[in-house]
């Protein structure tokens, strides 16, 4: 009977001592007992309290955004690598520059929201968008999820060759090597289409190449590998290497109606005539002409509105620090901010930004459903 008794002694003195560790651990730091219930997609721990809506409860989370360029050493990237550096500095985000062969790698990342912006052309932006040449079998004819943020940088391009090769007109052209294929970007190898339209070249002219991007092909030009280079612009570092060894020297287009219009029925630019002068590097001759575009700031569709409204306030706000950064970012101002024939529709957050400002005008609304009608 005794040992009954002290059986059920020890077992309460056990259960007590049980008990009174449990109420220690919940009140102090260590031996935690983490007990979490799910109440209205909430996480809690025992002995903590949380009340759903306030800031202070919830962790910070940093936010990281991805700008698809072209590659390293080309405008598009220096420009890209100047647009993230004023948004990171505004936004509170880092958004980070990712070079690459050109939109056709870039764009495919805009499915898996693995891209959020990007710069380039206004004809890239217009075939991405829609699934059109270049673009048709990567996108399955569906197109990407991309619509405009800002308009920007209206580029100068034109053809190059090496001063070495003696070439300086059309007819010195014929029978050269000439890079006419950008493996990396269907738009600069439909800019190089359009300017042989405009020269009056087919591909029988002259002994075609490629090159995976401009840069690259500019490259091939100064190792002898090529005389001719269908797209460059003045501005790019690799065209004053290319000066100062073997010269540079661009090919002056045709200013006639009938070889514009060659020219616009393949890419959507003008012609502009530049001097030679600091910095305009490869301009020989008064006037060259060289063809005209505008380049585009773009996002994905899935971004929010307020984070494209928050995008365009930094870059018009701070516009002055644009330039600074790059002179090719010189005429990424709000004046330019909007063009009247835009080629893919504006991201909602973009026009809530530019009704406000006062500078959404009736004819934009009618392009914006005009081309929002086509995609249907």
């Amino acid at each position: 009977m005794m040992k009954k008794f002290g059986a059920v002694i020890v077992i309460l003195l056990l259960s007590l001592a049980m008990i009174f560790q449990a109420g220690c651990s919940s009140s102090g730091d260590s031996g935690k007992t983490e007990t979490k219930t799910e109440t209205q997609g909430e996480t809690k721990t025992q002995g903590e309290t949380k009340t759903e809506g306030k800031a202070e409860d919830k962790a910070p989370q940093a936010k990281v955004m991805a700008l698809g360029t072209h590659g390293v050493g080309s405008i598009v990237n220096a420009m890209g690598s100047g647009i993230s550096t004023i948004l990171s500095r505004e936004l509170g985000a880092e958004v980070k520059t990712i070079a690459s062969s050109g939109p056709a790698e870039w764009m495919q990342m805009m499915n898996t929201n693995e891209m959020d912006l990007g710069v380039l052309n206004n004809w890239d932006a217009e075939m991405g968008w829609k699934g059109g040449a270049g673009y048709d079998k990567i996108s399955g004819g569906k197109g990407f999820p991309v619509m405009l943020i800002t308009s920007g940088h209206k580029a100068a391009n034109g053809v190059l060759v090496s001063e070495a090769t003696g070439i300086k007109t059309v007819a010195d052209m014929k029978g050269k090597r000439m890079v006419t294929t950008m493996t990396g970007s269907p738009g600069q190898t439909q800019i190089i289409k359009a300017s042989m339209a405009n020269l009056g070249l087919t591909e029988k002219d002259i002994k075609p190449a490629a090159s995976p991007s401009v840069d690259a092909g500019v490259r091939a030009v100064i190792e002898g590998k090529a005389d001719i280079n269908g797209c460059a612009q003045p501005g790019m570092g690799v065209v004053a290497e290319l000066d100062a060894g073997k010269g540079a020297r661009f090919i002056s287009f045709d200013p006639s109606p009938e070889a514009l219009k060659r020219m616009q029925d393949l890419f959507p630019a003008v012609l502009v005539p530049l001097k030679p002068d600091k910095g305009n590097t490869g301009i020989k001759e008064d006037p060259t002409y060289l063809m005209q575009y505008d380049f585009y700031l773009v996002g994905r569709e899935s971004l929010e509105e307020d984070v494209v409204y928050n995008i365009i306030k930094a870059l018009w706000d701070k516009n002055k620090d644009l330039g600074a950064i790059n002179k090719n970012l010189l005429d990424w101002t709000p004046e330019n901010f909007i063009v009247d024939l835009f080629t893919v529709p504006f991201h909602p957050g973009a026009v809530k930004f530019y009704k406000e400002k006062g500078v959404w005008k009736d004819t934009h609304e009618k392009r914006q459903q005009e081309l929002l009608a086509a995609k249907k």
